[in-house]
């Protein structure tokens, strides 16, 4: 996988989503997918999946549990088909999953937490048709007009580098045999809690990351070009935002061949 971190998104793309985000609004938003919406749709395709997971299929999926983990089929359009992951109130996600054919139809995946019906922060994974090139456009609203992010590089837990973007940029990337076979990484979202006084990351900001195997990820900063196995992209919470402090949902939609889920696991919030 490489990373190169230089396009710039159209504005109007991340503003589609106007929900409170990581600003930590109480208030609910009558979205029309809300959490609750999606699971009584899909209440006769749910399966227990790992740690206690409720999989709930969305759109014209269906998921079903295999040999391997949580099948989920009939993906078809990113917009609607996938599966709510649904979990006590949590601080953190992972998902591990197997892909197949996810650049059969160029559509990509989508990813969106929720605390409750109130979108959390969301993050698109776009093919642009260039090779294995992809797009990551994540959303993150604790600032009015959407928050500025950081994209952090690690190695072995050592911290290598970042790159600052404002609200409105995105992040290219070339990830190796993306349209064949997504490469086996975890996925992870959190509300980030602070290790500390020296902790760089605020406490509660939106934090999405991927974790893969030494070198997976590349990051060019100050005219460099840095390799690490852990890369995350973190909202930056502007002072006087209450941030969010934990999510009970995470939707996943997809337009691929095959979907399984090989592993998912949440810390539960205090």
């Amino acid at each position: 996988m490489n990373i190169q971190l230089t396009c710039r998104l159209v504005a109007a793309a991340l503003l589609s989503l106007t929900a409170a985000g990581c600003q930590g609004d109480e208030t609910q938003s009558p979205a029309g997918d809300a959490l609750s919406t999606q699971e009584a749709k899909a209440e006769q395709q749910c399966v227990e999946g790992f740690s206690g997971i409720k999989n709930c299929a969305t759109g014209r999926a269906k998921v079903a549990k295999s040999g391997k983990g949580i099948a989920v089929s009939g993906l078809a359009d990113v917009k609607t088909d996938g599966f709510t992951s649904v979990f006590p109130r949590a601080t953190s996600w992972e998902l591990t999953p197997d892909i197949i054919g996810l650049g059969a139809s160029a559509q990509g995946l989508e990813l969106t937490a929720r605390d409750g019906d109130q979108v959390v922060s969301s993050l698109r994974i776009g093919l642009t048709g260039n090779g294995d090139e992809v797009v990551l456009q994540p959303t993150f609203t604790g600032t009015p007009g959407g928050s500025a992010y950081r994209v952090n590089l690690y190695q072995n837990n050592r911290f290598l580098g970042f790159q600052h973007y404002e609200w409105d940029y995105g992040v290219n990337s070339s990830w190796y045999d993306i349209h064949i076979r997504f490469h086996p990484i975890n996925i992870g979202f959190r509300n980030h809690a602070s290790t500390g006084f020296f902790d760089s990351i605020t406490t509660g900001a939106c934090v999405w990351s991927f974790r893969g195997r030494p070198g997976d990820f590349t990051l060019d900063v100050d005219g460099k070009q840095l390799k690490g196995d852990y890369l995350e992209i973190v909202e930056e919470v502007k002072e006087g935002h209450y941030p969010y402090t934990g999510f009970s949902g995470i939707d996943v939609k997809a337009a691929a061949k095959d979907f399984t889920i090989l592993g998912e696991s949440f810390v539960a919030g205090k």
